[in-house]
């Protein structure tokens, strides 16, 4: 039985019809090319060196196309006396995978193969050989032949590439994910044994402000130690809540509703005291199938995040509408926006551009949006503003995912 290398070669002969007869009349053309062979090399890489891209590929001076001229000499020579069996196959496979290391485009190859051909039949015609045209549609066949042996190397090479790139973007993936589980648990062992105690010390703290009185100097340092026990509070809440997500509880939603509670609830940020939030209200009530504790978490999260990075006085727009199948809900600030390498780093976990915060706000928000089956898009440029956009399924038939 033939070999799976094998295949390709007697399906490609047979398709294009080439025969032992083919095989011998392009022996006869040896006696008639193989003095010519060093005149066809030089016109072939004249007439390929009139194009700029070939000029830019081609840039290693004498040395290069020195190497390159001897290649293509033993090239054409083994053209005329190969046996076209397996070993010819592999040896021209091997020219393809070599033009697609060195990143010689595709067409470079047919417009080669093209010029190799004119100049051989030029040769071929002007002799005194019998059956001339015989001769010239066999070795048609040989060079269709040779071009479809470097097709198909430049289809596996690519193929090995991309099977190389992916393999190494699951590994990167997978290195990041046991990276950020063991992050993970050791944020919630910390969140754990952290929360208790401060939640002791917030209480004592409130004891002892609450014995003193109005005008005692040291009320304002105790009221201060409070707020910073309340953003520690915070950091523990985000730690635990990235650590050990929440599964949804969905259900049928309005959306509306949720996002003129959420706005209530920060009247008082004090992030949003000198912000404005103009909220499209949409032309219809969209709905969604959703947990709404979680979707409101979601936009604290962004609108807050809007605000820390506006300046006082500019907007913030918070749009919702129906898209397709799905709720879309788009959260635009008038800030400075990210460079390029904020807005890769965006989501990553504990990455974060503030003085203040554990870079995981980012990270629950599209935590909570993959749960719920949708998606969450930022785009940014720096001087125009930063939009965020979730998209998320409506249909109850959508069913949200366990959190990972």
């Amino acid at each position: 039985m033939a070999s799976m290398l094998e295949l390709p070669l007697s399906e490609m002969r047979r398709t294009i019809g080439l025969d032992d007869a083919d095989v011998a009349n392009v022996r006869e053309l040896a006696a008639v090319i193989t003095p010519n062979i060093p005149e066809v090399v030089e016109e072939f890489y004249t007439r390929l060196l009139d194009s700029p891209g070939a000029r830019a590929i081609l840039t290693g001076g004498d040395d290069q196309m020195a190497r390159l001229r001897a290649t293509l000499t033993a090239w054409l020579e083994e053209l005329f006396i190969a046996e076209f069996d397996q070993s010819y196959y592999d040896r021209r496979r091997n020219s393809g995978s070599t033009h697609v290391r060195i990143g010689l485009p595709q067409h470079y190859m047919f417009t080669g193969m093209e010029l190799l051909r004119q100049g051989l039949e030029r040769r071929i015609r002007g002799s005194n050989i019998s059956d001339c045209e015989i001769k010239v549609n066999s070795l048609q066949k040989v060079l269709a032949l040779d071009l479809a042996i470097m097709l198909e190397s430049y289809k596996l090479s690519y193929g090995e590439q991309i099977r190389k790139v992916e393999r190494t973007a699951v590994e990167e993936k997978l290195t990041r994910a046991e990276h950020l589980a063991e992050i993970g648990q050791l944020a919630a062992s910390l969140a754990h044994e952290i929360k208790n105690p401060l939640a002791g010390i917030s209480g004592a703290i409130q004891i002892i402000r609450d014995s003193m009185a109005h005008d005692d100097p040291h009320r304002t340092i105790v009221t201060e130690i409070l707020g910073q026990i309340r953003r520690l509070d915070a950091t523990v809440k985000d730690l635990l809540q990235y650590a050990r997500p929440t599964p949804p509880a969905a259900r049928k939603i309005g959306v509306d509703a949720i996002v003129r509670r959420v706005l209530t609830v920060l009247q008082k940020e004090p992030a949003l005291q000198d912000i404005t939030v103009h909220y499209t209200t949409p032309p219809d009530d969209p709905h969604m199938f959703a947990d709404d504790r979680q979707v409101e978490q979601l936009l604290i999260n962004l609108i807050i995040n809007a605000a820390h990075a506006s300046q006082n006085g500019s907007s913030i727009h918070l749009v919702v509408r129906n898209f397709l199948d799905d709720v879309q809900i788009t959260i635009q600030d008038e800030g400075e926006g990210m460079t390029h390498d904020t807005l890769h780093r965006a989501f990553e976990p504990f990455f974060t551009t503030k003085a203040k915060g554990t870079g995981l706000g980012l990270s629950i928000c599209r935590r909570i949006v993959e749960v719920h089956g949708g998606r969450i898009k930022v785009n940014s440029q720096l001087g125009n503003g930063t939009s965020v956009s979730i998209t998320i399924p409506q249909n109850a038939a959508t069913k949200t995912k366990e959190p990972v």
